[in-house]
C-alpha cells in the first residue's frame, strides 16, 4: 500500500508500478527517490520487497 501525505495513492507489486504511481503524483524524478528517507519511508519489511503483509 502507497500512501502519499496521508492518503491512500494506491498499491504496488514492484519498483515500476511505485515509480510509475509517483509520476502521476507527479513526482517525475520519482527513481533516484526510491532510496531517498526524505521521500520513501518503507514499513513492515526491508525497502524494495513487495510482499503480502
Amino acid at each position: 500500500m502507497v500512501t502519499i501525505n496521508g492518503e491512500l495513492a494506491g498499491l504496488v507489486a514492484d519498483d515500476d508500478e511505485l515509480i510509475e504511481l509517483l509520476r502521476v503524483a507527479g513526482i517525475y524524478d520519482a527513481e533516484h527517490c526510491l532510496d531517498d528517507p526524505h521521500w520513501i519511508e518503507w514499513r513492515g519489511g526491508r525497502p524494495h520487497r513487495y510482499e503480502p503483509a
